[in-house]
Protein backbone atom coordinates (compact mmCIF):
# COMPACT_ATOMS: atom_id res chain seq x y z
CA UNK A 1 0.00 0.00 0.00
CA UNK A 2 1.47 3.22 -1.07
CA UNK A 3 -0.45 5.94 0.70
CA UNK A 4 -1.27 5.21 4.46
CA UNK A 5 -5.06 5.76 4.70
CA UNK A 6 -5.07 7.16 8.35
CA UNK A 7 -1.56 8.70 8.24
CA UNK A 8 -0.99 7.38 11.43
CA UNK A 9 0.96 4.39 10.65
CA UNK A 10 -0.75 1.39 12.89
CA UNK A 11 1.19 -1.03 14.93
CA UNK A 12 1.89 -3.48 11.55
CA UNK A 13 4.01 -0.51 9.88
CA UNK A 14 5.19 0.97 12.87
CA UNK A 15 8.23 0.58 11.64
CA UNK A 16 8.06 2.11 8.40
CA UNK A 17 8.62 5.83 7.66
CA UNK A 18 6.56 7.75 4.44
CA UNK A 19 9.16 8.78 1.98
CA UNK A 20 7.06 11.93 1.04
CA UNK A 21 3.97 13.51 3.36
CA UNK A 22 2.55 16.66 2.41
CA UNK A 23 0.38 18.84 4.78
CA UNK A 24 -1.83 21.81 4.37
CA UNK A 25 -3.23 24.04 7.38
CA UNK A 26 -5.17 26.93 7.28
CA UNK A 27 -6.22 27.91 10.84
CA UNK A 28 -8.60 31.55 11.74
CA UNK A 29 -7.91 32.41 15.43
CA UNK A 30 -10.16 34.67 17.62
CA UNK A 31 -8.71 36.42 20.88
CA UNK A 32 -10.93 35.55 23.81
CA UNK A 33 -8.74 36.65 26.33
CA UNK A 34 -5.69 39.12 25.60
CA UNK A 35 -4.22 39.26 28.95
CA UNK A 36 -0.48 39.24 29.20
CA UNK A 37 -0.76 37.32 32.01
CA UNK A 38 -2.74 34.04 29.84
CA UNK A 39 -3.95 34.81 26.32
CA UNK A 40 -6.65 32.53 25.30
CA UNK A 41 -8.13 32.23 21.66
CA UNK A 42 -10.72 30.02 20.17
CA UNK A 43 -9.90 28.42 17.08
CA UNK A 44 -11.67 26.62 13.27
CA UNK A 45 -8.97 25.09 11.29
CA UNK A 46 -9.12 22.77 7.93
CA UNK A 47 -6.24 20.24 7.23
CA UNK A 48 -5.31 18.48 4.28
CA UNK A 49 -2.32 15.55 4.33
CA UNK A 50 -1.12 12.18 3.10
CA UNK A 51 2.00 10.45 2.97
CA UNK A 52 3.31 7.93 0.41
CA UNK A 53 6.08 5.61 0.80
CA UNK A 54 7.64 5.53 -2.60
CA UNK A 55 7.92 8.25 -5.21
CA UNK A 56 5.77 6.47 -8.15
CA UNK A 57 2.95 7.02 -6.25
CA UNK A 58 3.14 9.94 -5.31
CA UNK A 59 0.21 12.54 -6.34
CA UNK A 60 0.00 15.81 -3.89
CA UNK A 61 -4.17 16.19 -4.96
CA UNK A 62 -4.85 12.62 -2.97
CA UNK A 63 -4.93 13.98 0.39
CA UNK A 64 -6.86 13.18 3.62
CA UNK A 65 -9.07 15.91 5.33
CA UNK A 66 -10.24 17.27 8.28
CA UNK A 67 -12.11 20.62 9.81
CA UNK A 68 -12.29 21.12 13.61
CA UNK A 69 -12.45 23.45 16.57
CA UNK A 70 -10.24 24.18 19.48
CA UNK A 71 -9.05 26.31 22.06
CA UNK A 72 -5.06 27.27 23.08
CA UNK A 73 -4.46 28.99 26.04
CA UNK A 74 -0.97 30.34 26.58
CA UNK A 75 0.04 30.68 30.11
CA UNK A 76 3.70 32.34 30.31
CA UNK A 77 5.01 29.80 33.57
CA UNK A 78 3.67 26.99 31.63
CA UNK A 79 3.72 27.45 27.83
CA UNK A 80 0.86 26.66 24.91
CA UNK A 81 -1.77 24.08 25.89
CA UNK A 82 -4.25 23.41 23.27
CA UNK A 83 -7.58 20.69 22.57
CA UNK A 84 -9.02 20.12 19.51
CA UNK A 85 -11.91 18.25 18.37
CA UNK A 86 -11.11 17.36 14.51
CA UNK A 87 -13.57 15.69 11.69
CA UNK A 88 -12.11 13.29 9.50
CA UNK A 89 -14.01 14.08 6.32
CA UNK A 90 -13.19 11.09 4.35
CA UNK A 91 -13.91 8.63 7.43
CA UNK A 92 -18.00 9.54 7.57
CA UNK A 93 -20.09 7.25 5.81
CA UNK A 94 -23.30 7.12 5.25
CA UNK A 95 -25.35 6.44 8.56
CA UNK A 96 -21.77 5.75 10.36
CA UNK A 97 -22.59 9.86 11.84
CA UNK A 98 -19.24 10.73 13.54
CA UNK A 99 -18.27 7.92 15.96
CA UNK A 100 -15.28 6.95 13.51
CA UNK A 101 -14.92 10.16 12.14
CA UNK A 102 -13.92 12.32 15.20
CA UNK A 103 -11.17 12.51 17.21
CA UNK A 104 -10.33 14.88 20.67
CA UNK A 105 -6.89 15.86 20.85
CA UNK A 106 -4.48 17.24 23.75
CA UNK A 107 -1.77 19.67 22.67
CA UNK A 108 1.25 20.77 25.22
CA UNK A 109 4.03 22.96 23.96
CA UNK A 110 5.16 26.13 22.74
CA UNK A 111 4.38 28.89 20.16
CA UNK A 112 6.12 28.37 17.11
CA UNK A 113 7.78 32.38 15.97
Amino acid sequence: QSSNPSINPDVSSATRFFTIFNKYQVEMRYPLVTNPGSTIYGLAFFEAANGWYNYQDYNPFRLRRSVGVGMRFFLPMFGLLGFDYGIGLDRITPGGGLKNASKFTFMLGFEPE
